[in-house]
């Protein structure tokens, strides 16, 4: 299937909502890694590749259950796959950092740490 009939994000997931903050998390040699975020602050992650996509949306409230989408065809070459599977792991990891309060949304500002103060002797 040629990428330019596999959408950057489902279509389905958009209905209704806006989409904002769109960004590149991670690239490898053909396989990419990018965040966005709906209206709704739910956060949809796209892993792509050369003839193919997967998508996940989760919701950082943990009010909804997170989603998964395959669009595309698997690649036949076995170092690639281990490639697109590789990210699709970050990919997940970044999700339940999302879903478990770790990471920021990219619209909020990290929380404020306390520097530490040398004492002048």
């Amino acid at each position: 299937m040629d990428d330019l009939f596999i959408p950057l994000w489902p279509p389905a997931w958009l209905e209704g909502h806006t989409l904002g903050d769109e960004q590149l998390v991670a690239a490898g040699d053909d396989v990419k890694l990018m965040t966005a975020v709906r209206s709704d602050e739910r956060v949809l992650l796209s892993v792509s590749w050369p003839g193919g996509r997967r998508y996940l949306m989760v919701d950082p409230d943990g009010d909804a259950a997170a989603e998964a989408f395959h669009a595309g065809a698997p690649s036949a070459d076995s170092d690639f796959a281990r490639s697109i599977d590789a990210m699709w792991s970050q990919a997940l990891r970044l999700a339940k950092q999302i879903e478990d309060g770790e990471l920021p949304l990219p619209d909020e500002q990290p929380k404020k740490r306390r520097r530490w103060r040398r004492g002048e002797d």
